[in-house]
């Protein structure tokens, strides 16, 4: 009798442990760092997990693992994969930046060709060389739109926005006597890591602010 008390004293302990996992969140962002919406973003988990950021941000719950999370926003042709690996328990903060997708000229040129077979040699056609000639069409009109795309004019109002938030870094090193850490201005101003290191690598070249890497951080000092 004693030895059923037992097994049943196991099974409430397994049952009143608590599940291990780990938060996974972050937001989307498309090249010029404004928020995406309406991009799916899928986590390669067993089941997969999947959702759409309606509000440019999404969230995923995880066990400890090492996993592969995608975005795609379909209509701008925008894909990001970015991996990450959950040592723990706790909050993972995981910005996504999507880039312009060229998959499909990746997978025509890993396509084969069905050559048909005959008793005497057939007339070679130069197929290669019209393959290659169309590829490098392709490549360079999707060099030539990416590259329109990066010179096209940033309304005034974005350039009004971006130098505030610029002046805003210097306004809190200032504050901060000149000098402080990229951890303690993460802390101070609610921007993502990923906009945070570009907008002090955009004062570096201007050469407003100078960064000096220490040891896994960064201290920011007013040249």
């Amino acid at each position: 009798m004693n030895q059923y008390w037992v097994v049943f004293l196991l099974f409430l302990t397994v049952l009143a442990s608590p599940a291990s996992g780990a938060l996974i969140h972050g937001s989307v962002y498309d090249l010029e760092l404004n928020i995406l919406r309406q991009a799916v973003v899928e986590i390669d988990t067993t089941p997969q997990q999947l959702m759409v950021s309606q509000n440019g941000s999404y969230a995923f719950s995880v066990p400890p693992g090492s996993y592969v999370i995608t975005a795609r926003q379909s209509k701008l042709d925008l894909v990001a994969a970015e991996n990450i690996t959950v040592s723990q328990e706790g909050e993972y903060v995981l910005d996504l930046i999507l880039f312009p997708d060229l998959s499909p000229e990746e997978g025509f040129l890993n396509e084969t060709l069905d050559v048909p077979e005959y008793d005497e040699p057939p007339v070679r056609l130069p197929v290669t060389g019209i393959v290659l000639l169309v590829l490098a069409v392709l490549a360079g009109l999707a060099w030539w739109y990416w590259k329109k795309r990066k010179q096209e004019p940033v309304p005034e109002e974005k350039n009004v926005s971006a130098k505030a938030d610029l002046e805003e870094i210097l306004a809190f090193v200032r504050k901060e006597g000149g000098r402080t850490t990229q951890k303690d201005l993460r802390r101070a101003i609610p921007y993502s890591e990923a906009k945070i290191s570009l907008m002090i690598a955009e004062l570096e070249s201007q050469g407003k602010l100078k960064k000096i890497k220490k040891g896994r951080g960064n201290i920011l000092v007013l040249p």
